[in-house]
Parts: structure tokens; sequence; C-alpha cells
């Protein structure tokens, strides 16, 4: 029996009567037959359910690799889901990084960063224990804009002041304003003319400004105020001048006017080389620039602008002049064309100063007839009496007191309409 179920194992039959056969051996006979039939068992590959071992293996081999393959699959899922979720949070974290930087683009003017004023040292004051860092540069800006506008409408109260408190800028400080034209000029070289165009450049005021607020240490400045001149501004400053110089005037005609004023907050005086320095943003123009006096307080500031504006409005009438020039090189124009701060000036600085203290006082009289006679020294001494060195002694002394000089032409000019203004004034009263 053995032999048939070997032969038939070994022949491959599978068939249902091998089966039946195979299962109908009696394995509890012999010990011998039982270890026959398992080890036949295992060469031909039939267990006893009817399974081969070998699909088995091969079923269970790739089961394990089909669930290797899905936990690989899961694993490649989760780790892009992983990518995905950081791609997505990287985008948003750099859209909401790029919306605030447009935002603070947006709303943060492009010019660089105020000077900060000295502290205040008054206890009372209402920034105290404060480091002048009290204000962003665009309300500082905006405090200086102000500021400005009313300085240059004539408007010098106390709310200006308090204005200029907020700046913490010091209490009665020294100001100085400059006035000039911000252009660049332009020569084309290719025309046989050589025309010169000046033209504005975009944006140029607050390309001044960055120009401007890097030089105020040299000029002993803690702070700039730089703006352009307001056109209501100069129409109201030209109201009376107008009046004065054209009784016919047009509406469209107008006086030469500066497209940028400054004003300078001062810790200290500058000198004429740093003032000339600062005034060099102004020169490309070739038109007049003009600086103002030392002023203190919101009120003389303000008076010394209108100065400046007068000054440049007259400035092409003195040819001589320099480019820079100063508010009292052209008193005299500016008094012919009704500017009552240059009338005031002529009469208190310059006539006051030569009219007699006591009636035995000979300046005023002395500079009246050397002027009279057109500076002749013969004249001047014959019709007074005196030896002609006396006459350049009184004339030395009256330039070392009033600062004007007789025997300059253009100076004698500002003496002589200083004296005119003070006798009508004195005549009037």
């Amino acid at each position: 029996m053995n032999n048939e179920l070997y032969d038939s194992a070994v022949a491959g039959d599978s068939t249902a009567d091998t089966t039946s056969k195979l299962y109908d051996v009696d394995y509890s006979t012999t010990s011998n037959i039982t270890e026959d039939v398992d080890f036949l068992t295992i060469l031909t590959g039939i267990l006893p359910n009817g399974n081969n071992i070998y699909n088995r293996n091969s079923n269970e081999a790739k089961e394990k690799s089909q669930a290797t393959s899905d936990e690989k699959a899961e694993e490649a899922q989760d780790q892009n889901q992983t990518e995905t979720h950081k791609k997505h949070h990287l985008l948003w974290r750099r859209k909401q990084s790029n919306e605030t930087t447009e935002k603070a683009t947006s709303t943060t003017p492009q010019f660089t960063p105020l000077p900060c004023a000295p502290k205040n040292e008054d206890t009372s004051g209402i920034f105290d224990n404060r480091d002048g860092k009290i204000f962003d540069s665009a309300t500082r800006l905006r405090l200086h804009t102000i500021i400005g506008a009313c300085l240059m409408n004539g408007i010098a109260d106390s709310r200006v002041s308090a204005l200029m408190h907020l700046l913490q800028w010091q209490e009665n400080t020294r100001l100085l304003a400059i006035a000039g034209t911000y252009e660049t000029l332009d020569i084309n070289e290719d025309s046989p003319t050589r025309k010169t165009t000046t033209h504005a450049p975009q944006n140029n005021t607050d390309t001044l400004r960055r120009t401007i607020w890097t030089q105020l240490g040299a000029c002993g400045a803690y702070d700039a105020i730089v703006d352009r001149v307001q056109k209501d501004a100069i129409t109201s400053r030209t109201k009376t001048w107008k009046i004065a110089a054209k009784p016919q005037a047009k509406e469209n005609d107008e006086f030469p006017a500066p497209s940028h004023i400054i004003i300078l907050a001062l810790k200290e005086n500058p000198s004429q080389d740093a003032l000339n320095k600062l005034c060099e943003v102004f020169t490309k123009s070739g038109k007049p620039i003009c600086i103002s006096e030392i002023a203190v307080g919101a009120q003389e500031i303000c008076e010394e602008i209108t100065a400046t504006l007068a000054a440049l409005a007259v400035a092409p009438s003195v040819t001589h002049l320099p480019q820079i020039i100063r508010c009292d090189d052209v008193l005299p124009e500016r008094a012919l064309i009704g500017d009552e701060t240059a009338v005031e000036t002529l009469y208190t600085k310059v006539y006051q100063s030569l009219a007699p203290y006591n009636p035995d006082d000979p300046t005023l009289q002395t500079v009246d007839a050397f002027l009279r006679f057109g500076g002749a020294l013969d004249q001047t001494s014959h019709n007074l009496n005196v030896h002609p060195n006396t006459i350049r002694y009184r004339l030395r002394k009256v330039a070392q007191t009033t600062g004007w000089d007789a025997t300059d032409p253009r100076e004698a000019y500002v003496l002589q309409t200083a004296i005119t203004i003070g006798r009508i004034r004195d005549s009037a009263r």
C-alpha cells in the first residue's frame, strides 16, 4: 500500500481518489508508517487539510509584502501631508509678513529719522524725564509741517509755541531761516546755443530733508523744518508789496519766490562757512539764496521769514550781489516795495543809531552832509567848518558803532534811505 501511495505521489496524482486513499490510511497501525506518510506528505507538499505548503508560504510572503507596502504608502502619505501642511504654513507666514511689511511701508514716510531735541531741564514741563524720542518720524513730520505753514502765513501766537514745545524744543529757542529754490540746472551740450534749463526732481522735498538733516550737526542745530513754500503764504505776503511797487498790478503778476524754506533750531551760533555749505543744495538752481538773522521765539522768526521772502523778491534788482545774501543786504529795495520789516529795521537799527542823544552830537549831521555832497571830504568839512581829518574820524566812528560805512557807495545808499525814513517818521510825530 505504501508503494502505491508513493507511486501515486511521485507521479503527481492529486485526484480525488488519490486524496481519498491518502486520507484512508490508518496512521495508528505502526509508527513507521506514520513517519513515512509524514515524510512523503512533506515531499509532495500535500497537507492533511488539502492545502499546498508552498502556496501558503507564498501567500504569507505576499501578505507581508502587501502589508509592508501599505505601511510604506501610509507613511509616505502622512509625510506628504505633513510637508503640505508645512508649505501651507510657511506660505501663510510669508503672506502675513509681506502684508505687515507693505502696511508698514505704506504708513511710514520714506525719509531719514528726525534728529532728537535735547532733554528739557525744566522739571515743570509736560514731557519730564523723556529722552526726546516721544514721537515717531511721521508724527514729528506732521508737527513740522504745521509749524512751517503757520509761520509762513504769519501765525506766531501761543499755539505755535505750544507745537514747538511738543517737539521738545528749548524754551526761547534760537531759530534761523534759509530760503532758496531747489532745482537741478541742466545744460544742453548738443544745442548750438547751449541752452540752460532747470527742473525740479521728483519728491524733491523729501530728498532735500535727507540732505539737510545730515548736516545739522555742522550748523550747530538739533532740529530743522524743511518744507515747500506755500503759494497762499506768498500771495498774502506780497499783496501789499504789489500795491507799493505796481499800483496797476494784475492778478497774475508775482514777485520771484523760493521753492523751499528751512527753519533751523539752533543750540549754538553757526559759522558762515557752515551755512554756506548748507546752502549748496540751492546753488544748482542759479537763483538767489537768502539767510535770515538769528531770531528768538515764534514771533521773531515769523518776521525773519517775511524779511527773507522780501529779500528774494527784490534780489534780482541788485545785480552785483553774490548768490547767497542776507536780508540786510537789500534793505533799501525791500523798503521800496513796502516791506514793513525793512522799514522798521532801517529806522530802529540804522537811523536811531545815528540820531543824536544830545543837541551837541554831530554824528547825524556829519553823515548827512557827507552823503549830500557825494562823499566829498573838502566840501563836507567846509560846510561843517571842521578839518577833513575830523570828518574822517567821525565817519570811521559811525562805521564802528553802526556797521555801515558811509564811504562805501552801497552802504551809503542804505544810510541815505534810513535817514530819509527816519526824518519822515519824526516829522509825522
